[in-house]
C-alpha cells in the first residue's frame, strides 16, 4: 500500500542536512472525525496501531498532538488548538458567542499548555492531516489578526512570527466534492463509525468525544452513541456553517481562500495523496489497488461525480480530490525543488496511498514502519529550515 514511498524517502533524505537549523516543536492537528491521544484506548489517529508521536520523539523531535472538535468548523478547531498549545481558558470570541448562543468559555476547556513558551521567539511547525491542514491555516490567520471588540488573548491582538512552517497532508485546500455527495446520501452523523476502520461501536461509545461542550451538547452517561448522534442532528449545531461541512465544501473553501494570504515569513508544504486511476477511454476514475476496500464507495462517488467542476477533480484518495491538495484558489503549487522558500506553498511528491493509510490506518506493520520513516524525514526537513 505504501510501496511508492521509497522514491519519496530518497528525495527527502537528499534534501536533509546533517545538522539542524532549528528545533522548534512540531504540532500534529487531526482532521475530520479525528481524536486525541487519550481516546480510543491506544488506537492513535496519528499512526493507528503505531504511536507516531512517540516514534518521532524517540528520533529526537519535539512533537505534540492536539485534540480539537472532530466535526467542528475551523474557527472553533483553531481556537481550541491555540489554547491547548499555549495554555489558558478556551475563548471562542464575543461575536461567536453572541451570534450562536454558545458557551464562550466552556468549563473544562482550560489547559496548562503543551508548549507554554510559544511566541515569536519560540515558534512552532504545524502539520495537519485533511481538515487539520485547513485548521492550521485558520490558526495562522487568527494569529495575525486583531479584533478590537474581542477580549481573548488570541483574538484581541496580533501575534506575528509564531509559526515557522505549515505542512498539510491530504488537505482539500479548495474543498472536496464528497461533502455534497455525502450530505445528499446520508442524514447528518449517521454511518460515521466505518471511517474509523476496525474500531468497534462499543469502544467508540465509551472512548470518543465530539467536543461540543460549548454548544451545551455534552454526551450524557445514559445516551448511546446513536441517541447522541440524533440529538446533535436536531440541535442548532447541525446548521451547515456551524459544522465542518461548510469549511470542507468547495464554496466554503473559496470563501476562506478569498481572504487568505501566505505569510512571507512562513514555509509551506503540501503532501498530496491519490489512490484512483483513470478508466479506460473515460475521464472518470476508479479505485486502484492501493485504496482500502472500505473507501471504494466514496472513491467511486468522487471519481464519477457529474457535478465536479471539471475532470481534474475525479482523481482522489477515497475522501478528498487530489487536485484540491495542490491548488489554493486558482494558484497551482509548484513542485518542491529541494530549496525551501518562505511565503510560497509548494507541493511535495504525490503519494499513491489513500486518505487513511497516510496516517497509518488500514496499513500493514511494514507499511506503518515505512510511514514512520517518511514522517521522520519530513521532520528532518522542517528542522533544516532557517
Amino acid at each position: 500500500m505504501i510501496r511508492y514511498f521509497n522514491f519519496v524517502l530518497i528525495c527527502l533524505c537528499c534534501v536533509g542536512i546533517l545538522f539542524s537549523h532549528n528545533t522548534y516543536p512540531i504540532i500534529l492537528i487531526h482532521g475530520f472525525l479525528g481524536w486525541g491521544r487519550n481516546e480510543l484506548a491506544g488506537y492513535y489517529y496519528w499512526g493507528g496501531k503505531t504511536d507516531l508521536e512517540a516514534e518521532l520523539k524517540s528520533a529526537g523531535y519535539e512533537v505534540y498532538t492536539v485534540s480539537v472538535g472532530p466535526i467542528s468548523p475551523n474557527w472553533d478547531r483553531a481556537i481550541e488548538a491555540f489554547y491547548q498549545i499555549k495554555g489558558g481558558q478556551v475563548d471562542y470570541g464575543n461575536e461567536k458567542a453572541e451570534q450562536h448562543g454558545i458557551i464562550q468559555r466552556p468549563y473544562g476547556k482550560n489547559y496548562t499548555g503543551l508548549y507554554p513558551q510559544w511566541d515569536e521567539k519560540h515558534p512552532v511547525h504545524l502539520i495537519g492531516h485533511s481538515q487539520g491542514g485547513a485548521t492550521a491555516k485558520m490558526l495562522e490567520v487568527l494569529l495575525k489578526i486583531s479584533i478590537p471588540e474581542e477580549a481573548s488573548p488570541l483574538l484581541s491582538s496580533a501575534h506575528s512570527g509564531w509559526i515557522s512552517s505549515v505542512t498539510t497532508i491530504s488537505t482539500p485546500h479548495n474543498g472536496t466534492t464528497l461533502v455534497p455527495l455525502m450530505l445528499d446520501a446520508f442524514p447528518f452523523a449517521l454511518n460515521l463509525a466505518p471511517w474509523f476502520g476496525g474500531i468497534d461501536n462499543e469502544t467508540l461509545d465509551k472512548l470518543y468525544s465530539f467536543d461540543l461542550e460549548h454548544w451545551g451538547l455534552e454526551r450524557q452517561s445514559h445516551e448511546s452513541l446513536s441517541e447522541y448522534y440524533k440529538r446533535i442532528a436536531q440541535s442548532p449545531v447541525s446548521n451547515e456553517k456551524n459544522l465542518c461541512s461548510w469549511d470542507l465544501s468547495i464554496a466554503g473553501a473559496a470563501e476562506f481562500n478569498n481572504n487568505y494570504q501566505a505569510d512571507k515569513d512562513v514555509y509551506y508544504f503540501s503532501i498530496p495523496t491519490f489512490s484512483t486511476e483513470k478508466k479506460r477511454n473515460k475521464p472518470t476514475h476508479k479505485p486502484d489497488n492501493n485504496m482500502s476496500f472500505h473507501l471504494w464507495p466514496t472513491g467511486m462517488l468522487i471519481g464519477n461525480d457529474e457535478n465536479a467542476p471539471d475532470s481534474s477533480w475525479y482523481e482522489n484518495d477515497g475522501i478528498c480530490n487530489t487536485v484540491s491538495m495542490t491548488k489554493i484558489g486558482n494558484t497551482i503549487m509548484p513542485p518542491y525543488s529541494g530549496a525551501a522558500e518562505k511565503g510560497l506553498w509548494v507541493s511535495l511528491p504525490r503519494l499513491n496511498v489513500d486518505h487513511q493509510s497516510i496516517i497509518g490506518h488500514h496499513a500493514s506493520k511494514s507499511d506503518r514502519d515505512s510511514l514512520v520513516v517518511l514522517y521522520k524525514n519530513h521532520c528532518k526537513l522542517l528542522y533544516s529550515l532557517k
